[in-house]
């Protein structure tokens, strides 16, 4: 129940950094944690079936690879703006937390019950395979 709520917060942190007047200072090591940890946390939402550790590595690839996606895509277009990454980044995750919010409510399991395979594991369904 904590990772709904720190993404939130996350992603409100990312918008009110993003947002200020253009001759505001902008704090560079906040705006940088809360680009890296917004989209984190909000994949981390989202793959709540893996265990800890296989979400904690992912989430942190995703992060890195949504920044540089989102910068990358900027320069090209010749957009670039700290701001408008900033923003980019901030919608992006709000994309995320969509389907995982979603999948918690349709569910309505914790973020720490593994997803049930709509699919039979046991191996009964394959014997069709095999015959002649």
């Amino acid at each position: 129940m904590l990772l709904p709520a720190a993404a939130t917060l996350l992603l409100a942190g990312l918008v009110a950094v993003a947002l200020p007047p253009s001759g505001a200072p902008r704090p560079g090591p906040l705006a940088l944690a809360l680009a890296l940890g917004t989209p984190a946390c909000c994949t981390a939402w989202l793959l709540a079936g893996l265990d800890r550790a296989a979400r904690g590595i992912l989430a942190g690839l995703v992060a890195i690879a949504l920044n540089a996606a989102v910068a990358e895509v900027m320069l090209v277009c010749s957009m670039w703006s700290p701001r408008g990454g900033l923003v980019a980044v901030a919608a992006v995750s709000a994309g995320l937390m969509v389907p995982a919010w979603a999948i918690r409510t349709k569910r309505g399991n914790s973020p720490e019950t593994p997803f049930e395979s709509p699919v039979d594991m046991d191996g009964d369904d394959e014997s069709w395979a095999f015959d002649g």
